[in-house]
């Protein structure tokens, strides 16, 4: 018994070692970023940000220093083979120096003794990761003490116990990595093919070939000759919500039960719930108004990655400000249709957002001028049915993989863990 709840038994002979005791521990430092003389030279520097993957090497940072950068923070430069630690945000990434560099005060550096493998450790470390936020505290973020992650024990078989171990994992985690990445890119694929099918569907309909003319829209180009261009703005009534003050949490969020729609809860489909809810008083003191079911919503705000996320919300909600809200007049488009024109447009929205921060929004006008495509109603039924059909097999075919996905990536985290704890034999 080791002692440890959460490492169980291991073999007789293994020890169970503090982190200190196997490795020299430094803390990096951060130069001043004014200064331009301390940047942009030859020294790698790392921080939390440059390794939060799956990768077990890191090399460079987005950021490296020159020798007076380096000399003015009291950083450490760190060998190959050490092991980079995230003390905060989050706590416990853990990856190889693959070279000679140094980090910011956010990573710990773990530097070898000649006892230790450290890509044992490695493997060790990456699998507690819940262990060391628990011994974690902060408010605004979480942050492990560099005494507690020094004191942290983990256990410890002999030099030639660990070496074969890694030997091990590394031909395992090679071989799992590579399924995860064939699958990864499977889900990739299978993702684009569901938005071709989209964009085929509402540019060129489901009926067969037939005349077409040149939509003048960007992102539509030959439509079929009978179909209509509008822009959102004159099909559908556009607004926007807003945020009740925070400062009110009690009053305004605690046991609400109004459906409070933000980006991140748009998914690019059905919108059934809400991540957050608000109170009646939140609402009745606050720019947030409700929006129907049946509501279309596209994200304006977050940068590439966010803006153009839509939904279509199947239930009365309120919304944010950096959701647009789009009810449609319904005697001209369907709010389904609008939801599947505005999943083939997504990529297109970045083209027109505008402004003076790192991640540049779109506006609620912008919104209002996109076109769009209007066939009739009885077509657009025809096209959003053949979309249903369609894109529920792909949905079905990228759900397996991503359970496939999560199959393996449980696996791994076992297998490490038996073979780390010696529960599993090499």
């Amino acid at each position: 018994d080791s002692g440890i709840e959460w490492i169980g038994e291991i073999p007789e002979g293994w020890e169970i070692r503090k982190i200190k005791n196997n490795f020299m521990i430094y803390a990096g430092a951060t130069p001043k970023s004014e200064k331009a003389e301390y940047w942009d030279g030859s020294i790698p520097w790392i921080t939390p940000a440059d390794f939060k993957t799956t990768d077990k090497y890191v090399s460079y940072g987005r950021k490296s220093l020159t020798a007076l950068g380096y000399d003015s923070c009291g950083t450490t430069l760190v060998p190959a083979g050490s092991i980079i630690f995230s003390k905060r945000a989050p706590v416990g990434s853990v990856v190889i120096a693959k070279n000679t560099l140094c980090t910011n005060q956010g990573c710990l550096a773990c530097i070898p003794n000649d006892a230790v493998n450290s890509t044992y450790f490695y493997y060790c470390m990456s699998i507690f990761t819940e262990q060391f936020e628990l011994v974690s505290a902060g408010t605004t973020f979480k942050e492990i003490a560099a005494s507690t992650f020094a004191s942290f024990l983990l256990p410890c078989p002999l030099l030639s116990q660990q070496n074969e171990i890694v030997n091990f994992l590394d031909k395992e985690s090679s071989r799992i990595d590579s399924m995860l990445s064939k699958t990864r890119s499977s889900i990739e694929e299978y993702k684009k093919l569901k938005q071709a099918v989209i964009t085929q569907a509402v540019t060129k309909g489901v009926r067969g070939e037939r005349e077409m003319k040149d939509s003048g829209v960007e992102w539509a180009g030959l439509v079929p000759h009978h179909w209509g261009v509008a822009k959102i703005g004159s099909i559908g009534q556009t607004s926007s919500g807003a945020t009740p003050l925070r400062s009110k949490e009690a009053s305004f969020f605690d046991d609400a039960t109004i459906r409070w729609v933000r980006t991140l809860d748009l998914n690019d489909g059905l919108v059934y719930d809400s991540s957050e809810k608000i109170t009646e008083l939140a609402l009745a003191s606050s720019a947030c108004s409700i929006m129907p079911k049946g509501t279309v919503c596209v994200a304006m705000y977050g940068g590439a990655g966010t803006i153009g996320k839509c939904g279509l919300l199947m239930s009365d909600c309120a919304t944010n400000q950096a959701v647009c809200s789009i009810v449609c007049n319904r005697e001209i488009v369907s709010p389904i249709f609008l939801l599947m024109q505005l999943l083939a447009l997504k990529s297109y929205w970045m083209k027109y957002a505008v402004g003076t921060r790192k991640d540049p929004n779109i506006s609620q006008d912008i919104v209002a001028r996109m076109k769009i495509l209007i066939p009739p109603l009885d077509e657009q039924k025809e096209i959003t049915d053949h979309l249903d059909a369609k894109c529920a097999e792909i949905d079905g075919l990228i759900a397996k993989k991503e359970q496939l996905v999560k199959e393996l990536e449980s696996y791994k985290k076992s297998l490490i863990y038996e073979v780390v704890t010696g529960k599993r034999e090499v």
